[in-house]
């Protein structure tokens, strides 16, 4: 789950869980309040709150004193005086009292009991806050009135206590109403910022734990994180970086390393010279060479090395320009199968007086490249001055093939020479690098050669493969990329 999805559900749920537990405690105070005035009526109720069960009681009486017993008579009476109310019965014809209890106070001028008598016994009547219910009874031949009296004069009192008592309660229910709905708020907070937090704290702790690793030096350590959540893209580039990191300082490791290498290769091929340069001017200074003939060969010796040195010098000037990117760089529109015939055509005869012959074989489809010409010939021109070096036979051989594939153009330059170790191979194109672990022959070249070759390849945006021939020899197999045909209108 993501950190976006866990909020959307951390908000909802901040209202849903308040607004159910508000009304989970609302539908308990209305139980609650149910159940108060359901206990306060079970302790107030009675039979006789229905005026004819009264009388049904009083026409019982009426009609067996004797037999009713004195406690349902005394369970009247309390009931009657709890109630403010009054019981009386009359004798119709004679309208004698026979029976009179509870608060005999009650309509005691009369005057109720008149207007009952106006109504021929029967009915009710009100006068200021007294009342009364009249019903004829006949028992035993002889007509009673029975009358219920009730005065709401300090009927109220008695439910305004209860009102009183509610009105507190529900005070307290508020008040408790209130804190519940505070501390429900607060814990749901604080679950849910653990349950948001926690998948924000767990992630954060492991990329502190990554950088902390990285800054102690272990590029090795990476970063395993199965969430599919925000931080898994962030835990995916915290390990590129730390690739990334561990291949930058691993070239910059490799680069000290031929930097160092290079500066004794540079000392290596500049002693032979220098030595050479140095023995024959001592010869001349030491009269070794007494005459003009001898004296000429020696000048022409430390000519040659003088020349050694300078090509040598003009190279690592390359190199280190075209490495830099600061070496000029003009490039036009070229047909490569053009440029290696021009080449050939100009340096075949150069080359064939040398002992080597140059073989063309060139595809037939449009060859276009965007190239600097002057490095697109330098480029050919090593590989075959390589193969002019290192040719064990008196003449060699070297095949130059070009063909169309998948929008490049793939050239192939193949001798017959003796080849390169296999473990040598990819390491043909490195700076001052020479097949010959010895190192004991300079005048097989600098090593540079191919060094700059491949810049000049890497800098056309192609690729540059050295590999063992099929006859034996050295392929050098070069890829560039082509020019479409409406690219070069």
């Amino acid at each position: 789950m993501t950190i976006k999805h866990r909020l959307i559900i951390s908000n909802i749920l901040m209202i849903v869980i308040p607004v159910l537990i508000s009304a989970i405690i609302i539908g308990a105070g209305q139980y609650l309040s149910y159940q108060y005035w359901k206990n306060q009526y079970d302790k107030t109720s009675s039979i006789y709150d229905v005026p004819d069960k009264i009388i049904s009681v009083a026409t019982e009486l009426i009609r067996d004193p004797q037999s009713r017993k004195a406690a349902e008579k005394q369970q009247l009476e309390a009931y009657l005086q709890k109630n403010h109310m009054r019981l009386a019965v009359n004798d119709f014809k004679t309208h004698k009292l026979l029976l009179n209890m509870g608060n005999t106070t009650i309509d005691s001028g009369g005057n109720l009991l008149q207007a009952i008598w106006s109504l021929n016994g029967e009915g009710s009547a009100y006068v200021g806050n007294d009342s009364v219910y009249s019903k004829k009874s006949i028992v035993n031949g002889n007509i009673y009135v029975i009358s219920t009296f009730s005065s709401y004069l300090d009927s109220s009192s008695s439910d305004d206590s209860y009102y009183n008592e509610y009105n507190s309660l529900i005070t307290l229910f508020m008040i408790l109403f209130g804190v519940g709905i505070l501390v429900t708020i607060f814990f749901t907070n604080r679950f849910l910022t653990y349950f948001v937090f926690k998948r924000i704290s767990q992630p954060l702790g492991t990329l502190g734990e990554g950088v902390q690793q990285i800054r102690d030096g272990n590029l090795d350590t990476r970063i395993r994180y199965a969430s599919k959540d925000e931080f898994a893209a962030i835990c995916h580039d915290f390990n590129d970086m730390a690739e990334q990191l561990k291949q930058s300082i691993q070239l910059i490791h490799r680069q000290e390393e031929n930097r160092k290498e290079l500066l004794a290769s540079i000392s290596h091929d500049l002693r032979s010279p220098l030595t050479s340069i140095r023995a024959y001017s001592e010869g001349l200074l030491d009269g070794v060479a007494s005459t003009p003939e001898a004296r000429h060969k020696y000048i022409t010796m430390i000519n040659t090395k003088a020349e050694d040195i300078d090509r040598m010098v003009a190279k690592i000037f390359l190199f280190s320009k075209m490495d830099m990117g600061d070496y000029p760089y003009d490039p036009e529109l070229l047909d490569v199968n053009r440029e290696l015939e021009s080449l050939i055509r100009a340096t075949t005869e150069e080359y064939r007086s040398k002992g080597l012959d140059i073989q063309l074989d060139l595809a037939s489809e449009s060859t276009r490249i965007f190239a600097d010409p002057l490095q697109l010939d330098s480029i050919f021109t090593n590989i075959i001055e390589n193969s002019l070096k290192y040719k064990d036979k008196e003449r060699g051989m070297i095949r130059i093939q070009t063909m169309v594939h998948h929008e490049q153009i793939i050239i192939y330059m193949t001798d017959d020479g003796p080849g390169v170790p296999e473990q040598s191979l990819s390491q043909l194109f490195d700076v001052f690098y020479r097949s010959d672990p010895s190192r004991n022959n300079p005048n097989k070249g600098s090593g540079l050669g191919l060094a700059i070759t491949a810049k000049a390849v890497e800098r056309l945006g192609g690729s540059i493969k050295a590999m063992a021939a099929p006859s034996g020899g050295l392929r050098i197999v070069i890829r560039l990329p082509l020019i479409r045909q409406e690219e070069g209108q």
